[in-house]
């Protein structure tokens, strides 16, 4: 495990060894440093542009989650992927992304022959982007059927963040005997990889384990000292803990290591909600839109935080300002975990 300015040194020193660089681009959009993700692969791919299948849908979500504008060229970076390489795996993504859904139908009907672990596991993870959890599910217990104990072939880490989103989500899941096992063996196959490692905190954060959460943010954070994601979720955990002065501490210290940060400052928001400081909360909340503008889901949360302080009409003004700019599959999120403003604007 590296903290992100060592990986950033390391790509600049191996500038010229493409799988280097495809190692640590997919590692730094993990921890959310979209630009020089996105510099790392381009690189990458321009020294070599069909061995690294897995760069293209890399490259592609670090536009899909840009907070600007960049659908178009997330879109254009899997086409690419698609010419120079033909990958089934790359066309699902693609599927996964399109707004389109007779075409993006029409794609997933192309390549669902395919019977290859890795891709089962891409396809199901592509569907349950689109919205179509139940068919996922389906074809992620099909795939993990396959696969014998202690394997670990590529995209099972899809499988495992998916089903614990699913769990979350109130789906029939027994994270116990479904994920554990293969989490574990996955952690030990790649210690130092936080998109691996941050699905243990997700797992044991939709199990209410606050303090295994703590323990294992903290394992993180030792080699990780600067992953701001991590320290959002020592912050929820101290909240659901009931330590609220622990928790303000870690949500600052995540503002501090990304001042745009929108979400540990949404938290952090209603953190000063709980201990009856409504003024503080509402001068964080109206800083998320001013640190990140162009974050659109970040206004949803501001609102949201207005809307529990009182403050309806400050807080719809907010809302539609950002719901009108987010992306499909933003929308979707959001109906989920803002419901109550959602209804409020009269949006569900």
């Amino acid at each position: 495990m590296a903290a992100i300015i060592e990986l950033i040194d390391a790509a600049y020193r191996h500038w010229d060894d493409p799988e280097i660089l495809v190692e640590i681009g997919e590692e730094l959009e993990a921890r959310s440093r979209l630009d020089y993700a996105r510099k790392f692969l381009e690189r990458a791919l321009t020294l070599d542009a069909v061995s690294f299948p897995n760069a293209y849908y890399a490259l592609a979500f670090t536009y899909f989650r840009d907070n600007g504008n960049h659908a178009e060229d997330g879109e254009n970076a899997l086409m690419d992927g698609i010419e120079a390489t033909d990958s089934d795996t790359i066309k699902a993504w693609y599927a996964a992304m399109l707004e389109d859904e007779v075409l993006a139908n029409t794609l997933i009907s192309q390549v669902s022959g395919n019977q290859d672990i890795s891709f089962r596991f891409a396809l199901g993870g592509a569907l349950h982007w689109r919205g179509r959890a139940e068919e996922s599910l389906a074809i992620f217990r099909e795939t993990i059927a396959k696969v014998a104990d202690g394997e670990t072939p590529e995209g099972l880490d899809i499988y495992c963040r998916s089903l614990v989103w699913m769990h979350g989500q109130g789906f029939d899941i027994d994270l116990e005997t479904e994920v554990k096992p293969r989490l574990i063996e996955l952690v030990r196959k790649h210690p130092d990889r936080y998109s691996i490692l941050s699905i243990t905190i997700q797992y044991y954060q939709v199990l209410r384990e606050w303090k295994q959460v703590i323990g294992t943010a903290r394992h993180i954070l030792s080699n990780m000292p600067d992953e701001e994601t991590t320290m959002l979720a020592m912050a929820l955990a101290y909240r659901n803990l009931h330590e609220l002065d622990n928790a303000a501490l870690w949500a600052n210290r995540a503002i501090g290591a990304k001042p745009s940060f929108a979400r540990a400052r949404a938290v952090l928001a209603a953190i000063y909600e709980a201990q009856g400081k409504p003024d503080l909360a509402e001068l964080i909340a109206l800083e998320i839109p001013v640190m990140n503008p162009t974050y659109h889901v970040g206004k949803i949360q501001a609102a949201d935080v207005l809307r529990r302080l009182g403050k309806k009409d400050e807080a719809l003004a907010l809302f539609h300002e950002g719901y009108k700019s987010l992306k499909p599959y933003e929308k979707g999120a959001v109906h989920e975990t803002h419901s109550e403003i959602c209804r409020l604007a009269k949006i569900i």
